[in-house]
């Protein structure tokens, strides 16, 4: 199976051309970031053709050769990325007329693989085929060939296999047997790339139409305050998708940092996410070196200050004044924080990919068939710090157990409590000990469990800390094909009552609109489709990364007025501080 490079094609694109795509992996894979994109697959093999005409828009069977984008009517591409079997004719007249595709912020990317892996060695000199493979050419007259073609390199990446490989990378003895046999075998085979990194399968190589120009390198660099809940949507996942651009590269580190990585870059981007200043000298200390680095300095958060701003205020307020601008995840939440920082920015959370449509008359078959031939409808609740929320609702949720029976079933994640006031033998509390004493679990099972439910309960009292939420449990329940029974905090301003959702606003509507999902099978499947098209065209992170990249470009712009601002706030602070003092 071919590697799913997915994650690699920029997910603004919106026409991709995959020449070598195999099966089609990788054009289903990126589909589900991007639906709306025109995805063509070409291949010379008829089997993997027909293989990837069912998960790609366009998979056709054509030879290098005779290739003619004209003839299928292609005659632009975001991306264009060669591998596989069309490697073999890779060249330069070839690269130049393919590229042709390429608007001026288009992006080449090159699958080239090395020939030098270890595995591939152990295969050669077991004799088997799949480790006879010959480089189809060097980086460096891969890089020849992109600039004849009118095509700038814009980076290298080495693509690993780090979970099959790790416990073979540690041994030493291993190693060096390895790099023996490189040197032996790149003789003997005629390779003319066997790279010293023995345990890269390969690379991607990123070109460019337009070369990045000096002055436009971005570095952004993150230091995680919060390590388990938050950075999936709110960091790692923007990253990933921001570094797909050619001018743009980040970093991850947890609580320390070494900024000694980001040298090299003209744009620097500093964010504190979720961090607090351990006092006051130290945090003035910290943002005094960073603006002399040349740092655009953020602060990220996503939930209200308010509970935590009691104790040592001070380092708390310096953490929002501090720094140059804030990003948060909600408009009420941008409200609170601009009392200490003008400048704020609401990044919503996004979904990262779309997940798969389910298929309702199938699961209802199954469910059938597991149960006696009758159907059920299982409700799905999963959220911390919500005991206060579902306390009210409760009575509600076990007349309904009584009076459905089996045909009601619940599966419950993170609250024990929660799970052990359900009055029914129908229930399922997901976790383990091992998952954080059960708050937590996998995002991936999260997300299984969420796909297999009907209904999505999302309770939550009007409290100014519940007003400063984001809606992402709305939009992970549409997206997965939940539909949500909600509260009017936080969701009203997303959730189309009745349409995408149902809202209620005390136990006694709360009752009668969970009755109505689980009587009317076809208003549930209808608000559920209604919700899932809200998802796939609006609250997808490929519809919005880029908003953020460009916001920081601003900032850096900007960054001689914003850096004047943030010392005078600052003096400001200091000098009421001494006054008080």
């Amino acid at each position: 199976m071919m590697r799913d490079l997915s994650e690699k094609i920029p997910p603004r694109a919106r026409c991709v051309v995959e020449l070598g795509c195999g099966s089609g992996e990788t054009g289903e894979a990126f589909l589900r970031l991007q639906p709306e994109a025109d995805y063509w697959g070409f291949e010379t093999e008829a089997e993997s053709v027909r293989e990837a005409a069912g998960r790609l828009p366009h998979a056709l069977q054509a030879e290098p050769e005779t290739l003619s984008f004209e003839a299928c009517g292609l005659y632009r591409a975001d991306v264009l990325l060669i591998r596989g079997s069309y490697l073999r004719a890779l060249s330069t007249t070839r690269l130049k007329a393919w590229a042709g595709l390429l608007p001026e912020d288009g992006q080449l990317l090159v699958e080239l693989p090395n020939p030098g892996y270890f595995r591939r060695l152990l295969a050669s000199a077991a004799g088997r085929p799949d480790g006879m493979q010959v480089a189809v050419c060097t980086l460096p007259e891969l890089q020849s060939w992109l600039q004849q073609a009118g095509l700038h390199m814009a980076g290298g990446l080495a693509l690993r296999n780090n979970a099959d490989d790790a416990d073979l990378k540690g041994q030493e003895q291993v190693q060096v047997f390895l790099r023996a046999m490189a040197s032996v075998m790149s003789g003997s085979l005629g390779w003319r790339n066997v790279h010293a990194d023995i345990w890269a399968e390969g690379w991607l190589v990123r070109a460019v139409r337009r070369e990045v120009q000096a002055g436009e390198r971005m570095m952004v660099h993150t230091v995680l305050g919060e390590t388990v809940v938050t950075p999936r949507v709110r960091v790692l996942e923007p990253n990933g998708f921001m570094a797909t651009e050619p001018y743009v590269a980040t970093a991850v580190e947890a609580k320390a940092y070494d900024i000694r990585r980001d040298r090299g870059f003209d744009r620097k981007v500093f964010i504190r996410q979720r961090l607090i200043y351990t006092d006051v000298e130290q945090g003035l200390s910290t943002i005094q070196g960073l603006r002399s680095q040349g740092y655009v300095i953020l602060t990220e958060m996503d939930d209200n200050p308010i509970l935590w701003l009691n104790e040592d205020a001070e380092t708390k307020v310096l953490s929002y004044m501090g720094a140059h601008a804030l990003q948060v995840s909600t408009e009420p939440l941008a409200e609170v924080v601009r009392q200490y920082n003008p400048h704020v920015k609401v990044l919503r959370n996004e979904l990262r990919e779309l997940p798969e449509q389910r298929d309702y008359e199938r699961e209802r078959l199954e469910r059938m068939a597991k149960n006696g031939g009758k159907p059920y409808v299982t409700v799905f609740f999963g959220a911390l710090n919500r005991t206060k929320e579902w306390q009210d609702i409760m009575p509600a949720l076990n007349e309904a157990a009584a009076r459905y029976g089996e045909g009601l079933r619940f599966k419950v994640l993170s609250d024990r409590g929660f799970y052990e006031a359900l009055q029914t033998e129908y229930k399922e509390f997901i976790g383990t000990e091992q998952d954080y004493g059960g708050q937590f679990v996998p995002y991936e099972e999260y997300q299984r469990v969420l796909h297999s439910a009907d209904i999505s309960l999302l309770p939550l009292h009007d409290t100014d800390f519940n007003r400063t939420k984001s809606d992402l449990k709305f939009i992970e329940s549409a997206g997965h094909g939940a539909v949500a029974l909600a509260s009017p905090v936080v969701y009203a301003s997303t959730l189309r009552d009745g349409r995408t959702g149902f809202l209620y606003r005390d136990a006694r509507e709360f009752a009668e609109r969970l009755r109505l999902l689980v009587e009317d099978r076809s208003r549930r499947l209808e608000t559920a489709e209604a919700a899932y098209c809200y998802v796939r065209r609006e609250r997808l992170l490929s519809q919005h990364y880029m908003e953020r990249l460009a916001w920081y470009n601003e900032l850096f712009k900007r960054r001689t007025e914003l850096d004047k601002e943030l010392e005078e706030r600052l003096g400001k602070w200091q000098a009421a501080r001494g006054k008080q003092a």
